[in-house]
């Protein structure tokens, strides 16, 4: 039996303690398996008996809800923030593309004007 089938079973039998029964059969080992697992089943089985499930306390879940509720308003608003200046950069980048196109289309026309003029002038 290898350690991944072991925590396997090992947790298969943690269910039945939990309430869950047939989860270590369902698991398929052989009786020699199990018998290697018997002593870690007994400590299972003492720890469950001596270990009782702790209630928080009201004022504890309080201020954790406060807390998760404060957490995502915060990552909530870095979001939008965020998003913002996506936006705002994204337009102020197509803008200066825009301004661009319209210097390189003034610069063009201007040449090509120029051009034209040199080849129609008189030769003197």
């Amino acid at each position: 039996m290898n350690q991944n089938q072991m925590i396997d079973i090992l947790a298969a039998h943690a269910d039945e303690l939990a309430g869950r029964p047939g989860a270590v059969e369902g698991a398929g080992i052989t009786v020699e398996e199990q018998g290697q697992l018997i002593p870690l089943f007994h400590i299972a089985e003492r720890l469950q008996q001596s270990i009782r499930p702790v209630q928080p306390s009201t004022r504890f879940v309080r201020s954790l809800g406060k807390e998760l509720v404060n957490s995502a308003q915060r990552q909530v608003v870095l979001a939008q923030r965020t998003r913002r200046g996506v936006l705002i950069g994204a337009a102020a980048v197509g803008s200066l593309v825009s301004i661009a196109s319209i210097v390189g289309a003034i610069v063009y026309v201007v040449s090509r004007s120029r051009a034209r003029q040199h080849t129609h002038a008189p030769a003197s």
